[in-house]
């Protein structure tokens, strides 16, 4: 599947990113099949830069825009923001043990409140 989303580029610190039409297996700053403008999220001035007819080939050709890459269309006027559907970001992933890291919090807040209460006590000794 074609995607068209960001590859970083640029410094430490100092990000700037291209827009790319990419298969959807290939890694984010690897190889791509075109580039379509670029995006540089610190200017003050102007923050991208966009090829529109080569963005409505990929799209009209069925390319799926990451969450960064449709919002900026959006705010370019090459996509309409669907006013029933909100845009999805990725979902973070699921916990490997749930059950396990449930116990460790309960551990910990049982003894949170007896080692306040010996602490309370020693103060008030001293």
């Amino acid at each position: 599947m074609v995607k068209l989303r960001l590859k970083r580029i640029g410094r430490k610190h100092e990000p700037h990113y291209r827009i790319v039409a990419t298969d959807s297996r290939f890694p984010r700053d690897g190889r791509f099949i075109e580039e379509l403008g670029w995006f540089n999220p610190k200017a003050k001035d102007v923050l991208y830069k966009i090829n529109s007819e080569g963005i409505k080939k990929w799209l009209s050709n069925g390319a799926q825009p990451s969450y960064a890459v449709k919002s900026i269309l959006i705010k370019e006027g090459i996509m309409e923001r669907d006013k029933n559907i909100i845009i999805e970001r990725k979902q973070k992933r699921a916990l490997k043990n749930p059950e396990k890291r449930r116990k460790n919090r309960k551990q910990v807040k049982t003894e949170t409140p007896e080692t306040v209460e010996t602490v309370a006590e020693e103060k008030s000794e001293a």
